[in-house]
């Protein structure tokens, strides 16, 4: 199974300075061959807002020069972020890496994906030169990228079990503001398209408010990028406390929100200049609602096909 898309620590974690590690994937510390693990600069970039100072700076370090820092010793490495070798050891704890030299590895076979490919690091900045057709070559590329970053850092066995407990469920409700209401409105058509019941919420006290017709076993889906107390811990405490299982789409690994939540799933996405607020894009949480109902038609096939027939021909009488 992969590591958790929490990123916890494991136990034992130490660190070695020592030659520089195979970039072979089934190198010791890579994971057994074949194994699916989350991609270290997507582990990064879900990480670095919570992270404290010193790990903030290592963290920079690597998203920016991870070939470099794949090269570095740990003494190396923390000198050049002007961090501690502590620090690294945290860091490779935070992240869930069992030792610095995994790390390198991690490391340095992220920096040869993209050489792979043959092109150029596309960052998505955007200004006033930027010529079009380059600004939609780079989004292209930018929203295919975190669409297989966030592929990579699920757990197939914890989609599972979501999966189920949405087919299993009397109510589904979800919940996302600003911006992320669109994906809670997107994941509420697909549910109630394939026969099951769904409400979606705009704010926190119309959430809190319909949770109280919740009933154990039922699911509440909440998507927010921040988690951030005021915004999604009162509705996931209320459904927790109602018997839901509770699911939370986010970008950050750790929050208020990632703490109560049955079930965390990250959405990567590279940060850019003028992306931000509701300019940021939904790319890969709308990947996500996808990756959900499609689980569900896959779980509860004949039950999806009737529904979907169904939506099919009342649509086709009037349309």
């Amino acid at each position: 199974m992969m590591p958790s898309t929490r990123a916890r620590p494991r136990p034992g974690a130490h660190d070695q300075e020592g030659p520089m590690p195979s970039t072979s994937p089934d190198a010791p510390g890579s994971g057994a061959p074949g194994t699916p693990h989350p991609p270290v600069l997507a582990l990064l970039r879900t990480s670095l807002p919570t992270l404290p100072p010193q790990l903030q700076r290592l963290a920079v370090l690597a998203l920016e020069s991870p070939a470099e820092v794949g090269r570095m010793t740990i003494t190396e490495y923390a000198e050049r972020a002007g961090a501690s070798a502590a620090s690294v050891t945290r860091l490779c704890r935070t992240l869930g890496i069992e030792r610095f030299t995994t790390l390198r590895t991690e490391l340095v076979l992220a920096a040869e994906r993209p050489a792979a490919g043959g092109g150029p690091r596309v960052t998505g900045d955007i200004t006033a030169e930027t010529p079009l057709p380059e600004l939609i070559a780079s989004l292209g590329v930018l929203s295919t990228g975190s669409i297989e970053e966030t592929s990579r850092m699920l757990d197939p066995a914890e989609v599972a079990t979501i999966v189920q407990a949405l087919g299993d469920a009397r109510q589904v409700f979800a919940t996302g503001a600003g911006s992320a209401h669109v994906v809670a409105v997107s994941l509420e058509h697909k549910l109630r398209s394939l026969g099951i019941p769904a409400t979606t919420f705009h704010d926190p006290p119309s959430a809190v408010i319909g949770l109280a017709a919740a009933r154990p076993g039922d699911v509440f889906v909440a998507v927010s990028e921040t988690g951030t107390a005021s915004e999604t811990v009162p509705q996931l405490a209320e459904a927790k406390r109602r018997g839901c299982l509770t699911v939370l789409i986010t970008r950050l690994s750790s929050s208020p929100a990632a703490e109560i939540a049955d079930h965390v799933l990250l959405a990567v996405q590279d940060r850019a200049p003028l992306r931000v607020g509701t300019l940021t894009s939904r790319i890969a949480e709308m990947y996500l609602a996808d990756v959900l109902a499609s689980g569900v038609v896959v779980r509860h096939h004949e039950r999806s096909l009737e529904a979907l027939s169904s939506v099919e021909e009342a649509l086709e009488r009037y349309w």
